[in-house]
């Protein structure tokens, strides 16, 4: 009798027991995740909408400083010759026609003499047709005489036109500069001597090797290598802030000044040029520097960055797809805005989404 007393008392306990076990915090069937009627989470999980919103974006892309090729020009010995002094020293500033270097050059000692030989023969030429002109009005020559007379002192002025243009292509001005000095050469153009080549005495007779480099840096360009899903947000004309490592907690700005049209098929990348003022000659060509251009409002999705978290070694956010019912989806992100993050993909506008305490679905 006592025994039997003791199992029925065992077993009411049991019962009670069972009876009082808590109903479970969520129901798992997969991946989805249902929050029972009576699950104490009800109170403690928070939602919210993934909302489009626009966002200020900064775009930055890496650049490096590079000459305006119309500020930047290389001197060429245009004939072969012995560098008989030079004018300037590197980094000196020049003045456009300023003599830089002075070249003995034969070729251009010939030239001269040729000249001055077409011109002595023009003379002649010239004094010989008068002669022929005069003697046929007093019908003393033939009139083929006056016009061979007048074919050679054509072929003469010719000639003395080749000598001419000969030398004004070495820089000499037959008309207003004196015959028998060397080559000079001279600046094409104002600005400062950033290569020098050359030495005194030397002899060079390679005209695709430059004697020295002439450069105007007070404008220079930035060129910034674009992504190419990023060409569309870069305008001609607009304002680009830039820092270079050289230049720690400075920016400087520039102006895009041109949107390459071809794209490299290797690196999927366009080239921008920006223009950029260069006053004191800081920027110099071959420094690296990161474009930052304005930024730019684009209607983006966002969410709580509460809402976001880690599952299996993706990044997640839950969405409602029925009242109590939640379902991981993985995301892209972007940037933070304030206490929002930006989704880039995995999650549309309009979503209702758990914006806090996920991570007690997860246990």
């Amino acid at each position: 009798m006592l025994v039997a007393c003791c199992g029925l008392m065992a077993c009411h306990r049991k019962a009670v027991e069972v009876s009082n076990d808590p109903a479970p915090d969520v129901q798992r069937e997969g991946h989805v995740v249902t929050v029972p009627e009576k699950s104490p989470l009800r109170g403690r999980l928070v939602l919210d909408t993934a909302r489009s919103e626009p966002v200020r974006r900064n775009l930055s892309a890496p650049a490096a400083i590079e000459p305006d090729p119309q500020r930047f020009t290389r001197l060429f010995p245009p004939v072969a010759g012995k560098v008989a002094r030079l004018h300037v020293q590197l980094g000196d500033a020049v003045t456009n026609g300023q003599v830089l270097a002075t070249l003995h050059a034969p070729e251009f000692m010939q030239a001269q003499g040729d000249f001055l030989k077409a011109r002595s023969a023009l003379s002649v030429a010239r004094r010989q047709l008068e002669r022929q002109k005069d003697l046929f009005e007093h019908k003393i020559a033939a009139a083929r005489e006056v016009e061979q007379a007048q074919s050679d002192f054509d072929s003469a002025q010719s000639t003395l036109d080749s000598a001419s243009a000969r030398l004004r292509a070495y820089g000499l001005d037959p008309d207003k500069d004196p015959l028998g000095q060397p080559l000079r050469l001279c600046a094409p153009m104002t600005g400062r001597v950033v290569e020098l080549a050359a030495g005194l005495g030397e002899f060079r007779n390679d005209n695709n090797a430059p004697l020295m480099t002439i450069a105007d840096l007070s404008t220079v360009w930035l060129t910034a290598s674009v992504q190419e899903k990023d060409v569309r947000f870069v305008v001609k004309g607009e304002e680009v802030r830039a820092v270079l490592p050289a230049y720690p907690g400075e920016t400087f700005t520039g102006t895009v000044a041109a949107v390459g049209d071809l794209l490299d098929p290797e690196t999927r990348v366009i080239k921008v040029r920006v223009v950029m003022a260069n006053p004191q000659g800081r920027l110099k060509p071959g420094m690296f520097a990161t474009v930052n251009l304005v930024d730019f409002p684009e209607n983006l999705v966002t969410v709580p960055t509460t809402a976001v978290m880690e599952a299996g070694g993706t990044t997640v956010v839950y969405e409602q797809t029925a009242p109590w019912r939640f379902e991981p989806r993985e995301v892209t992100l972007g940037a933070h805005q304030g206490d929002r993050i930006v989704i880039l993909k995995g999650l549309a506008a309009g979503t209702t989404i758990l914006a806090k305490e996920g991570v007690l679905l997860q246990q």
